[in-house]
């Protein structure tokens, strides 16, 4: 005699295609509403992707989360389905995740009986974007994944929205069908694991940079202007170096090999104003106005820095680099150098070029929003925590190396590289803030011989 969960199944399935129109009429109307709800992120949403649960799909969910055992009916089963419908809606980059969940916030604040939120201008979505987001999955990986029903012709459907970068959707593809669908046995569980969060790790740096990359390139002047990004930054860097070794003769008698200092500094002024400016053209020429400027002025290389206010700072990756830097301007001369030519150049005065300078060097190497959604599995206090401690176990070990070797364009990205790879591992393996404590000087040698490793 056939088991009595397959006749279950049957109903549900000849259920699900009986509504099958209805079902998909549904889907497609979600679908409008969201990208009516972020007509105005068109660049930041990229796509909207959406799937009634397919009977395959939904006979295997059946028995995997044991709906025969708690339901009765196949009307009982969909509607305690929490994702009959899906909708995906697909970001550029991962920080535009949460962006797009908060403009669901805003835009939903009417509440309903349930706790769930919905918009007054489109009454029959109601989604519960209040939820703790992003949510911990089973493998370990955060996800922004919410609840929601859907009211049609007096009938409320229930689907599941998941917010995803385009580098997370195609990383929960690869996840999906390697792991989660694959019944094989993995005689190397624990290596697979690994390595599956090494590829996730590694994709979240591409993220990373394409995020930077296309940041710079927004600037239309320079496109406009037939300057590709690549040569305006070499321009910069050679007007540098020109100008530079003509006021260290003056000032010194002599001069010094400052190309690799020129081409530093043009590097961090081509990051700060085209990625963080936009490119703006009165910038850029206000930039090559300064040069032509300081062709007429005389330019002290011998003589120390010293700063009219004192340097204080409420971030600690910016407090603990500033205050060593400071300690050692006029002691180690390519540093000298380095920050005489940029207050030089630099439009404020010394100690806001050099708070500034240090803000962008952080950003560089660490992507906030990356650090503040990491041990999110901690209680969130115990997660600030944490952030707080990995930003200055990076910031020490730069102090360690010392050198201006720390501010190289490919040694700052192999830094960044395995600055994500030590928080994942530390997200795998503490358990709380006072468990990293116990073993923080263990964390730091750790982390201090990678650096090392990468300046050697």
């Amino acid at each position: 005699m056939r088991l009595q969960v397959f006749n279950l199944i049957d109903e549900t399935l000849d259920l699900l295609d009986r509504n099958d129109v209805f079902y998909h009429a549904a889907e497609w109307e979600i679908q409008q509403i969201l990208r009516n709800m972020f007509q105005d992120y068109s660049e930041e949403v990229v796509d909207f992707n959406s799937r009634v649960k397919s009977r395959a799909s939904l006979r295997e969910k059946i028995i995997r989360n044991r709906f025969y055992q708690e339901c009765t009916s196949a009307e009982e089963i969909l509607a305690q389905l929490s994702d009959l419908i899906g909708v995906t809606i697909e970001c550029r980059f991962i920080e535009e995740e949460h962006k797009a969940l908060m403009h669901l916030r805003t835009m939903m604040t009417q509440k309903d009986e349930q706790g769930r939120y919905y918009s007054s201008d489109f009454p029959s979505l109601h989604l519960d974007v209040a939820s703790q987001q992003p949510q911990i999955q089973k493998n370990g990986f955060a996800i922004y994944r919410l609840d929601g029903h859907y009211i049609k012709a007096g009938t409320s459907i229930n689907f599941e929205l998941q917010i995803k970068s385009l580098v997370h959707s195609f990383w929960g593809e690869i996840e999906h069908k390697l792991v989660y669908k694959n019944t094989n046995y993995y005689v190397y569980d624990e290596f697979m694991r690994d390595l599956l969060a090494s590829i996730n790790a590694t994709l979240t740096i591409t993220d990373r940079q394409l995020s930077i990359v296309y940041k710079q390139m927004q600037d239309l002047s320079l496109s406009n202007s037939g300057l590709n990004e690549d040569s305006f930054e070499k321009q910069i860097s050679k007007a540098i170096n020109d100008l530079f070794a003509k006021k260290m003769v003056e000032s010194l008698g002599f001069t010094l090999n400052i190309k690799h200092t020129a081409t530093v500094l043009g590097h961090y002024i081509y990051i700060k104003d085209i990625h963080y400016d936009g490119g703006n053209n009165d910038r850029i020429a206000a930039l090559f106005q300064t040069f032509k400027k300081l062709n007429h002025i005389h330019i002290d290389f011998e003589h120390e820095i010293i700063f009219q206010e004192p340097f204080t700072s409420n971030d600690i990756f910016i407090d603990t680099l500033g205050h060593y830097l400071i300690s050692i301007i006029n002691d180690d001369y390519d540093w000298f150098v380095f920050f005489k030519m940029l207050f030089a150049v630099e439009p404020l005065n010394d100690m806001q070029d050099f708070c500034l300078f240090l803000s962008v060097i952080k950003n560089y190497l660490v992507d906030n929003y990356w650090l503040n959604t990491s041990f999110i599995k901690l209680p969130l206090a115990e997660g600030e925590l944490l952030h707080q401690e990995c930003a200055r176990i990076l910031a020490k070990s730069l102090c360690e190396i010392g050198t201006i070797h720390i501010i190289y364009d490919d040694k700052m990205i192999a830094v960044n590289h395995a600055f994500v790879q030590f928080v994942e591992e530390l997200e795998q393996r503490v358990l709380s803030y006072k468990d990293f404590m116990a073993y923080q000087e263990a964390y730091y040698e750790h982390w201090l011989k990678q650096v090392r490793t990468i300046f050697a």
